[in-house]
């Protein structure tokens, strides 16, 4: 049986290279602080800063949300990290307990990240961040003495394996809006994709920030930008892009920054600032927040699936044509 933890370790370097690593917002050009460390580096930080208090560490804080938002996304590669700066602490605590009882290493180091994975999945709500990685590492100790008292173990290597494997966009996981009509029973696609983009473009005029959305159609269509055009149309069936301009489709996100403060999602969803930061604190805020420095940053995606605003592939006439009707015909 291969060494689980050696393979951790593989997939994680391999994912990253030599590139520079952002814990904050996952993108070192939209991130604040402009120094990011190689992922050797960076898993050198994190690892120690886990030794000394992961309780109080802001890397480790930082880690927690990121591979948070990862899962929201569908992708897998930050919890991956997070395995791989946990996993160095449990090599002699596996390798003493497989030498004292007589049970296979690699059965022990199973168990440990499966045990791992499984507090990761319960610890998703209502555990703040800086306390995930120690309920992770003691309830992986807990099985490898439990592997040891009975000698024999039950865990693979199955979950890692599909731990690693190649990310997806799950765009089906966004709630869709509610409606009297519920798209999904519309046969027709192109009819579906028009009332899709219509009611968002209703929405955005609602909310008064349409004319920002206009300046982003007027350099779609001068060809100054491209929004995800080429991700929509290799990911979803568009139906009517043989007809229309397929360059003028776009995410629903592409609207909007990756990320935005505390303050500004809190304005969004109704709450205080103060209530915002409480609910960061207690680990009960409904979805990850990323750390950098200081501040907090809110993933607007995230904060749509929050709101229930789908991050559809829409084109720039069906935006435009919601918005019209919306303001009866004032655009």
């Amino acid at each position: 049986m291969p060494d689980v933890f050696d393979f951790i370790e593989q997939k994680a370097r391999e994912t990253f290279s030599d590139s520079p690593v952002c814990v904050h917002v996952g993108n070192v050009d939209e991130c604040d602080i402009k120094r990011h460390p190689t992922y050797l580096k960076f898993r050198t930080e994190v690892i120690s800063a886990g030794v000394r208090s992961a309780s109080t560490s802001r890397l480790w804080e930082s880690l927690i949300a990121m591979g948070r938002l990862c899962d929201l996304d569908g992708r897998d590669a930050w919890r991956l990290v997070i395995l791989d700066c946990i996993v160095p602490c449990f090599r002699s605590v596996s390798s003493k307990i497989s030498r004292d009882f007589g049970v296979e290493r690699e059965e022990i180091r199973s168990a440990m990240v499966a045990t791992a994975l499984e507090v990761w999945k319960d610890t998703s709500v209502g555990v703040p961040p800086r306390h995930v990685r120690d309920r992770m590492v003691k309830a992986a100790f807990g099985v490898a003495y439990q592997c040891g008292s009975t000698a024999s173990s039950e865990y693979s290597m199955d979950d890692v394996e599909e731990l690693v494997q190649s990310e997806t966009w799950t765009q089906g996981s966004v709630p869709r809006a509610s409606s009297i009509i519920d798209i999904d029973s519309i046969r027709d696609a192109g009819v579906a994709e028009q009332i899709r983009g219509e009611r968002l473009g209703a929405l955005l005029q609602g909310l008064g920030c349409f004319d920002a959305v206009q300046g982003f159609h007027e350099e779609l269509r001068a060809g100054r930008r491209s929004g995800s055009v080429s991700r929509a149309l290799s990911s979803s069936n568009l139906p009517r892009s043989q007809i229309s301009n397929p360059n003028l489709y776009y995410y629903a996100s592409d609207l909007y920054p990756s990320f935005i403060g505390i303050q500004e999602a809190a304005n969004v969803m109704g709450i205080s600032h103060s209530a915002a930061h409480r609910l960061v604190r207690a680990g009960q805020f409904p979805f990850p927040v990323a750390r950098a420095g200081r501040s907090y940053k809110v993933s607007v995606k995230a904060l749509m699936h929050f709101k229930g605003i789908p991050d559809a592939i829409v084109h720039v006439d069906d935006i435009e044509n919601g918005a019209l009707h919306a303001g009866d015909g004032e655009r």
